[in-house]
C-alpha cells in the first residue's frame, strides 16, 4: 500500500510540473495577464510544489499530512485572489476594510512563503523578513535611528497581500518570467548535452598545456556559468570531472578544489544568462537586460583571467607539465562535431537581445529552439525522457530561486513603508567619513556578510535597499552601483568562513574543507578588486563608450595588473619571487587598476622591471 501511494504521489508531482511549465510557456506565447491574476497562480504552484518536494520532516520518506495541507492551502490562497479579484483591484488602498479572508488568506500566505524560504535556503533569510515585519509593526520601541511610529497592521498587510508592492510585486514578475525561462534555457542545454560540450572544448583547448586540467576546469566551469546561472549547480556539475583529473596530474586537493569553486562561482557573470541577480539590476537600473550582459563581460574576461593565471603559475611552481591520457581525448573538431550545434540557441538568444528585443521573448524564442535544434545530432537528441528530466530540473531549481525572490519581496516591502533605509544610507556614509572609498568597503562587506547566510539574490536585495543608495550620494552611475553589489554577491560563496561552492568542492577532492576555503579566498584575491576597479573606473562595464583608445588602454592595463597582482598572491612571475618584489607588484597592481594615465606609466615600468629582474636572475643562475 505505502508502494502504491508513493507511487502515486510521484506520478502527481510529475504531473503538477508539467502542468506549471506549460502554463508558464503559455503565458509567454499568448502575452502576460493582469498581475493580479498571473502571479498568485506563479505563486501557488511554487507553494504546492515546493512543500510536496522539500518535505517538513528531514527523514521523511513519505510526504507528512501537513505538507499535504501546507500545499492545499497555498493554491487556495490563489483561488481566492481569482474569486475576489474584481473587489481586490478596484478597492482603495488603505480605506477600504479588510475582509475575514483577506486576513485570513493573507497571513497564511506570507507564513507559507516564509516556511517554503526555510526550508529551501535556511533559516538566515526568514529570520530576517520576521525581524523586519516586527520592526515596521513596533518602530516605535526601537532605539535611535532605528525608531519610527510604526505602521498598522492592516496596512502592512493590504501592501503586502493586496497589492502589487509586496508578495505579487515586481519580484514575483522576474520569478515567473525572465528568471523562470532563463532557467530553463540553461536546464535544457545542459540535458541536450551542454555539459560535455563545453568540459570537452575545455579539456581539448588545455590538453597541451601545462597543468591542463585546471585549466580546463576554469574554461569548463565559466562557460557552463554562462549557462547555468548558478555557483554550486557548476561544482558539481564540472567538478565531478575536473577535480580528480587535476590531482592525477599533481595539483593538490585543496587547490584542486579552490580552483573548481572559483571559476564555478565566478561562472554566475558569464554572459548571456548570468546569475538571477543580473536581471535584478535589469529591473533597478531600468536597463536592458542585453546592457547588463554586455557590461559584465569585461570583468567575466579579467575574472577568468586571473584564474587561469594563477593556474598556471602553481603549475610552474610545482613543476606539473602536460597531463597524459591513456586515451585519447575527442578534439575540437570532433567536439563541434558531435556538440556545436548546441551553441545555436545561444546565437539565438545573443542576437535577439542585441535587436532590443526583450529577455523574456528572447529567452522563450532561444529556449524552445533548444528543442528543434537538438533533434539535428543523435548526441543531443531531447527524446521525452531527456525532456521530462530538464523541466523537473527546471522546475525545482525555479522553487528555490522563487522562494527566495518572495520573502526577499517581502522583506523590502515592508522595510521601505518605514523609511529606514534612508537613515541607514545617513549612518553609512557618516561611518564613511565622506569617503568613497570607504562607503564602498563598507557596502562590499555587507553584500559578503549578508551572502554568507544568504543565496545571491537575496543578498543583493538586502544591501541593494541601504547600500545602493549610499553609493549613489557619492555621485556613483545606479547601473554601476547595481552592478558592484552583485559583484561582491557572487564573491560570498567562496570567503570563509562560510563558504558553501568551497565546501562543495571540497566533498569531491575529499580534502579539508577549510583549507580549501582558505586557499580560494587567496586564489580569488582579484575578483574582491575588480569591483573596486569598475566603481572607479566605469569604462570597464563599457570600454568603447567614452571613446576607443581609452577603452583600450583601461583593459590592457587592467589586464596588466591583474598579472601584477597574481604574481604577487601567488609569488611566482617567470621564477620565484621574494618578499620584496611581491610586495612591490602588490602595490603596482593597485596603480594598474585604478585610472590614469600617470598610474598606468609607472605601474607599467614597475612591472617591467620585475620581470626584467627575473630574468637576469634567471640567467645568472644558468651560468
Amino acid at each position: 500500500m505505502t508502494t502504491v501511494m508513493e507511487d502515486w504521489t510521484q506520478k502527481l508531482l510529475k504531473a503538477v510540473v508539467l502542468m506549471m511549465a506549460a502554463y508558464h510557456f503559455y503565458v509567454a506565447l499568448t502575452g502576460m495577464p493582469e498581475p493580479m491574476v498571473v502571479r498568485p497562480i506563479h505563486i501557488a504552484f511554487v507553494l504546492f510544489l515546493g512543500f510536496l518536494k522539500y518535505r517538513g520532516g528531514k527523514k521523511q520518506t513519505r510526504i507528512p499530512w501537513y505538507d499535504w495541507l501546507f500545499a492545499i492551502a497555498g493554491v487556495s490562497s490563489a483561488v481566492y485572489i481569482l474569486f475576489e479579484y474584481q473587489r481586490i483591484v478596484w478597492r482603495l488602498p488603505f480605506f477600504d476594510p479588510l475582509t475575514v479572508g483577506d486576513w485570513i488568506f493573507g497571513i497564511l500566505t506570507i507564513a507559507l512563503v516564509l516556511e517554503l524560504t526555510r526550508r529551501t535556503v535556511g533559516k538566515t533569510l526568514v529570520g530576517i523578513v520576521v525581524f523586519l515585519i516586527i520592526y515596521t509593526l513596533y518602530g516605535k520601541y526601537f532605539p535611535g535611528l532605528l525608531r519610527h511610529p510604526g505602521i498598522p497592521a492592516k496596512n502592512l498587510l493590504e501592501h503586502l497581500f493586496l497589492t502589487t508592492n509586496g508578495l505579487y510585486g515586481s519580484l514575483a514578475s522576474l520569478s515567473l518570467a525572465e528568471i523562470f525561462m532563463f532557467i530553463f534555457f540553461g536546464a535544457l542545454i545542459q540535458e541536450a548535452g551542454g555539459s560535455e560540450f563545453f568540459t570537452r572544448v575545455a579539456i581539448a583547448l588545455t590538453g597541451k598545456a601545462r597543468g591542463g586540467p585546471a585549466k580546463a576546469a576554469v574554461l569548463g566551469s565559466a562557460l557552463f556559468g554562462c549557462i547555468s546561472g548558478s555557483g554550486t549547480a557548476n561544482v558539481f556539475a564540472t567538478g565531478s570531472v575536473t577535480i580528480p583529473l587535476m590531482k592525477k596530474t599533481g595539483f593538490n586537493p585543496e587547490f584542486a578544489g579552490a580552483v573548481e569553486a572559483v571559476a564555478s562561482s565566478l561562472g554566475q557573470l558569464i554572459p548571456p544568462v548570468m546569475g538571477a541577480a543580473a536581471f535584478l539590476i535589469a529591473e533597478f537600473s531600468r536597463r536592458p537586460y542585453m546592457e547588463v550582459a554586455a557590461a559584465a563581460a569585461v570583468p567575466a574576461i579579467l575574472y577568468v583571467f586571473a584564474v587561469y593565471l594563477a593556474v598556471h603559475f602553481q603549475a610552474e611552481k610545482a613543476g606539473i607539465g602536460i597531463y597524459q591520457t591513456d586515451e585519447e581525448e575527442p578534439g575540437i573538431w570532433e567536439t563541434f562535431r558531435d556538440y556545436g550545434h548546441i551553441l545555436l540557441p545561444v546565437i539565438v538568444l545573443v542576437v535577439l537581445l542585441a535587436q532590443r528585443r526583450t529577455a523574456y521573448y528572447s529567452s522563450t524564442m532561444a529556449t524552445l529552439s533548444v528543442i528543434l535544434v537538438s533533434y539535428l545530432r543523435p548526441t543531443t537528441r531531447m527524446n521525452w525522457a531527456k525532456l521530462s528530466e530538464a523541466v523537473e530540473t527546471a522546475i525545482w531549481r525555479v522553487i528555490t530561486i522563487a522562494s527566495t525572490l518572495l520573502s526577499a519581496g517581502v522583506a523590502v516591502a515592508a522595510l521601505q513603508t518605514t523609511g529606514t533605509p534612508y537613515r541607514l544610507t545617513a549612518v553609512i556614509v557618516q561611518l564613511a567619513q565622506g569617503n568613497m572609498f570607504g562607503v564602498l568597503l563598507l557596502v562590499a562587506m555587507t553584500v559578503i556578510v549578508l551572502g554568507m547566510g544568504l543565496p545571491v539574490t537575496g543578498a543583493f536585495l538586502i544591501a541593494s535597499v541601504f547600500g545602493a543608495s549610499a553609493l549613489m550620494e557619492f555621485g556613483i552611475d545606479p547601473f554601476v552601483t547595481y552592478m558592484f553589489i552583485f559583484m561582491y554577491g557572487i564573491l560570498a560563496p567562496i570567503t570563509p568562513p562560510v563558504c558553501l561552492s568551497s565546501f562543495a568542492a571540497a566533498s569531491i577532492a575529499e580534502t579539508s574543507f577549510i583549507r580549501t576555503g582558505i586557499r580560494g579566498f587567496i586564489l580569488g584575491i582579484p575578483a574582491y578588486i575588480i569591483p573596486f576597479m569598475v566603481a572607479y573606473n566605469p569604462t570597464l562595464l563599457n570600454i568603447f563608450g567614452s571613446g576607443f583608445w581609452f577603452g583600450i588602454q583601461s583593459f590592457i592595463t587592467a589586464i596588466i595588473g591583474i598579472i601584477a597582482l597574481v604574481s604577487a598572491t601567488e609569488g611566482w612571475m617567470n621564477g620565484q619571487l621574494n618578499l620584496f618584489q611581491r610586495a612591490v607588484l602588490f602595490i603596482i597592481a593597485f596603480g594598474l587598476l585604478w585610472p590614469g594615465t600617470a598610474s598606468d606609466i609607472i605601474g607599467l615600468a614597475g612591472v617591467a622591471l620585475v620581470f626584467y629582474s627575473q630574468r637576469i636572475r634567471q640567467r645568472s643562475a644558468a651560468i
